[in-house]
């Protein structure tokens, strides 16, 4: 299966998936990336467009970054990057808020696990999947926060039929609210094209199978 094609099943799957707990791993790898560009651009404030572009560039660079990666020799080893790189994560804000969140520790540790596994057994195809599935639900987890959140902020019952905006962790549209006189949901819809441009271009140009 070419590397387009898988990208489109993971995006599709995940796009249904996002707003449930099977995909808490995703959404937790999605919320250490946002927690960390938060704390690098605290000084500016929550509700700061500056701290929102930064977020959205940073987000969308990690995305292109991954399917760069994904073309190299480094594609079997990044799951397991990935999962440890979180579990880290988790260890780190554990010392210092004196707290493990153990849900946190069991859904990290699943794909962990899974990822050494795949690894171990020189399971090629699986890695190039689990691979794909890091990189394309982060995107997802961009475009649910540009697109369907502010969507959703529209009307109470669009909220509740979106139930992928029950977890989004990377908040960008927000200060855009009103800005020039434009809706946060237009706002939404102009950043999500431009962020979805390069990623469609990367993952058509991949010619890996």
């Amino acid at each position: 299966m070419r590397s387009e094609e898988r990208a489109g099943i993971i995006s599709v799957v995940m796009l249904f998936l996002w707003g449930t707990l099977i995909a808490e791993p995703f959404h937790i790898f999605a919320r250490y990336i946002a927690k960390a560009i938060g704390y690098a651009t605290k000084g500016l404030g929550d509700h700061s467009i500056l701290a929102a572009l930064i977020t959205y560039v940073v987000v969308v660079a990690a995305i292109v970054l991954l399917q760069l990666l994904s073309q190299t020799k480094l594609r079997n080893f990044m799951p397991c990057i990935l999962s440890a790189g979180c579990i880290a994560m988790l260890v780190i804000r554990g010392i210092f808020r004196s707290y493990v969140d153990y849900g946190e520790a069991i859904s990290l540790a699943v794909p962990a696990i899974a990822a050494i596994i795949f690894y171990l057994t020189k399971f090629e195809k699986g890695l190039k999947w689990y691979t794909d599935v890091y990189t394309y639900s982060l995107s997802i987890a961009l475009i649910n926060s540009l697109l369907f959140v502010p969507v959703a902020k529209l009307n109470g019952i669009v909220d509740k039929i979106l139930y992928i905006t029950n977890y989004n962790d990377i908040n960008i549209t927000a200060p855009f609210a009103g800005l020039a006189g434009i809706p946060e949901f237009v706002w939404g819809l102009f950043l999500t094209a431009f962020a979805v441009l390069p990623i469609i271009y990367f993952a058509t140009s991949n010619k890996r199978k």
